[in-house]
């Protein structure tokens, strides 16, 4: 299959770091089965990059999230999911091995969000029908993932299919680990959770048809949250779905209302760099343009957190954020020098941390910037910069500083115990805290869990203060074990990857290998 696009290889993140695809992502992504079959039985341990959760989300920010029309996302989608057919109809096709051995192996979560992702329904359904209890992922995939999978391809039949089999199973899980048959139907709470996490999935996907029809059978949408108190429009803000934004401001009463921070959905938009959501926001909410959350951080303090995220981030779409700021006239000069509760202006916060040289140069060429505001602790940003450790870049910074007529005090140069130092380090948390995980994909029922409260008699989605301490440790202790086997098969050299490399190799080559002595 030829390649529709020519895609980057690496790319730059908010904390100026390298991060390269590997060749097996990039031959997946291209729908080059050949090269990732030779890929795997020259290492069989490149299943565990293609398979990675993780990597493919950054795959998915690079590759997908700039495509405006769709197209490219649909190809990749596509590709990936014609790789993973090709891989399971040649394990079926070796003789003893079946397909279904990846499925086993723990690497069904991925097979279902690689065809779900793609719109594949019949790939779907015929995975559904091996094995219902695949939709609920497995290993590092949880339903979660695979919900926010199948709203990403905008095909409905798809999400219908998908959330239908996890709302409505036709069992739970004992308290053993064994599947047992519902009987009585299933529990309204359970349903009322998955109807959560279909939401916020529809919502970070981007699927609007998906999102409005759920959104017929809730009479009250800003009561559907994450675990950190996101509503589905902070989902849409931080991934950047305009449509859907769009949709929710003008269906619903969601552009005032904060999470458990205090941030509303123009601050995670702030945030993750998601500069057409910002405008959108912006232009329909201008009362939130002053809007702090609970630390007394605005909009523009976020943007500048955002740099020192610790997921994946893109640098350049954060540059062309803060760049979109720094033209707003009005807006910036009200809030370039506003202080948070510590006292700090975005100036403070963009040098604590690893700096980014082109963030706080952009913020020093604004007209109103005061480059000497203290905070609680009489600290100014060039105090703050002077105790980052030794670097080049340091050290013109502080040139640049001193030269616009910044001033710091010597009496600050104290021991790295002092409480101004504590505060910038517990400021740093507070910044990486706020992109430890994205709006919509953590409830307060882990995922690995939720089959627990599926039958009337496996428990409820009670508040934990109703569990008794003996059942509390024996779901905890189910939970670890259920999470604990399913990782154990996707590490390096793990059973399931040797057994992979001998279903795909050729039996006439196994052949020919001298047969070792005993």
């Amino acid at each position: 299959m030829q390649s529709w696009r020519c895609l980057p290889l690496r790319w730059e993140t908010t904390l100026e770091q390298w991060w390269c695809a590997s060749p097996i992502e990039w031959a997946a992504a291209n729908g080059h089965y050949e090269v990732v079959r030779e890929l795997l039985l020259l290492d069989s341990n490149h299943l565990i990059k293609l398979t990675s959760l993780r990597r493919l989300r950054r795959l998915e920010t690079l590759w997908e999230e700039d495509d405006d029309d769709g197209r490219q996302s649909r190809d990749i989608a596509t590709c990936r999911a014609r790789v993973v057919q090709e891989l399971l109809r040649e394990c079926e096709s070796r003789r003893g091995a079946t397909g279904s051995h990846l499925v086993r192996a723990g690497y069904g979560g991925w097979i279902i969000y690689t065809a779900a992702s793609a719109g594949e329904l019949g790939f779907v359904e015929e995975l559904i029908e091996k094995d219902p209890t695949i939709v609920f992922g497995e290993g590092e995939y949880g339903v979660t993932d695979v919900l926010y999978a199948a709203a990403k391809s905008k095909d409905w039949n798809v999400f219908r299919l998908v959330f239908e089999s996890a709302a409505s199973p036709g069992f739970s899980t004992c308290r053993d680990g064994d599947l047992e048959e519902l009987k009585g139907g299933v529990p309204s709470k359970y349903r009322w959770e998955m109807m959560n996490r279909a939401l916020h999935a529809a919502a970070r996907g981007g699927s609007l048809r998906a999102l409005k029809e759920l959104a017929e059978h809730c009479p009250d949408i800003p009561a559907y949250r994450d675990i950190a108190g996101s509503t589905v429009l902070h989902s849409a803000a931080a991934k950047g779905q305009i449509e859907v934004i769009k949709y929710l401001l003008g269906a619903f009463d969601l552009a005032g209302i904060v999470d458990r921070h205090g941030n509303t959905a123009l601050h995670i938009a702030a945030y993750r760099g998601q500069l057409q959501a910002f405008r959108v926001l912006f232009s329909a909410s201008p009362a939130l343009i002053s809007a702090t959350n609970h630390a007394g951080e605005t909009f523009l303090h976020m943007a500048i957190a955002g740099f020192q995220s610790p997921d994946f981030q893109r640098l350049d779409r954060q540059m062309a954020l803060l760049t979109h700021i720094a033209g707003l006239d009005k807006p910036l000069q009200e809030l370039i020098n506003s202080r948070s509760n510590t006292g700090r202006t975005a100036l403070h916060l963009a040098l604590i941390g690893k700096p980014n040289s082109a963030a706080v140069r952009l913020l020093m060429s604004v007209p109103s910037t005061d480059l000497n505001v203290r905070d609680e602790y009489g600290m100014t940003p060039l105090d703050i910069l002077k105790h980052q450790s030794p670097s080049a870049r340091k050290d013109v910074l502080i040139r640049q500083l001193v030269s616009a007529g910044a001033e710091y005090d010597d009496d600050h140069s104290s021991s790295s115990s002092s409480p101004a130092i504590k505060s910038m380090a517990s400021q740093l948390k507070t910044m990486q805290g706020y992109g430890a995980n994205s709006p919509g994909t953590l409830f307060s029922i882990p995922d690995f869990e939720i089959l627990l409260h599926a039958g009337p008699r496996n428990g409820s989605l009670e508040s934990s203060s109703s569990v008794g301490p003996s059942e509390t440790t024996e779901m905890m202790s189910f939970s670890s074990t259920v999470s604990g086997s399913c990782s154990s098969y996707v590490r390096s050299g793990s059973s399931p990857a040797r057994r992979l490399k001998k279903a795909l190799w050729p039996p006439s080559a196994r052949e020919r290998k001298p047969e070792k002595c005993p």
